[in-house]
C-alpha cells in the first residue's frame, strides 16, 4: 500500500473512507473531530454515533459520511495515556475496518496528538510503522492528512526513516 503525506484537511479529502480521531463516547468534540462533524452534518452523524453507543480506546468504528466526499468516516479512539499499543490498535483496526470493506483510499490523520497529547513524534513513528506493515487486500493508497506544518514535518521526518514515501 502506498502512503501519501498531505499538508491539509482530512475534511476534504476525496478519499473512500477517512479517519476521525474520536473519544469513546463518541461525541463530536474539537480539533479534527469537530471539523469532520461539522462538514459532515453534526446532527446527522450524531445521531448514528449515538445508535452505535460508544468504542472503546483502541477499537475503531464506521459511519456514514454523510456531507463529506468521503462515504464514510472510520471513528478511532486513541489512548489519552501515552499507551503506544492502543494508539498502534487504533491505526491498525481503521486500516482493517477500510480494508475489509473494500475501499481502495483512506484518509488518516495523527490519532490523539491533538487534546489528547501523545507525543507527535512518537505518533507519527507508529502511524508509519502500522501503516507501511500493513497488508492490505483492497487498500491501495492511505493518505495522511497532517493539518499543521509541525504535523506535516513530523511526519516527514519520521517517513525519512523507510524507503518508499511520496510528499504531495
Amino acid at each position: 500500500m502506498e502512503l501519501i503525506l498531505v499538508n491539509g484537511s482530512v475534511v476534504y479529502s476525496d478519499c473512500d473512507v477517512i479517519v476521525n480521531a474520536a473519544n469513546e463516547m463518541l461525541l463530536g468534540g474539537s480539533g479534527v473531530c469537530g471539523a469532520i462533524f461539522q462538514a459532515a452534518g453534526w446532527n446527522e452523524l450524531q445521531n448514528e454515533c449515538n445508535a452505535i453507543g460508544g468504542c472503546k480506546t483502541g477499537h475503531a468504528v464506521m459511519t456514514n459520511g454523510y456531507n463529506l466526499k468521503a462515504k464514510k468516516i472510520i471513528h478511532a479512539v486513541g489512548p489519552k495515556d501515552g499507551n503506544h499499543n492502543k494508539l498502534k490498535s487504533a491505526f491498525y483496526n481503521s486500516l482493517v475496518l477500510a480494508d475489509s470493506n473494500g475501499f481502495k483510499t483512506i484518509g488518516m490523520v495523527p490519532i490523539s496528538s491533538g487534546i489528547y497529547g501523545f507525543p507527535l513524534d512518537q505518533c507519527a513513528d507508529i502511524a508509519i510503522k502500522v501503516i507501511l506493515n500493513y497488508k492490505a487486500k483492497s487498500l491501495q493508497t492511505c493518505y495522511m492528512y497532517c493539518y499543521t506544518s509541525d504535523e506535516y514535518d513530523e511526519f516527514c521526518n519520521a517517513l525519512k526513516k523507510y524507503n518508499n514515501f511520496q510528499f504531495e
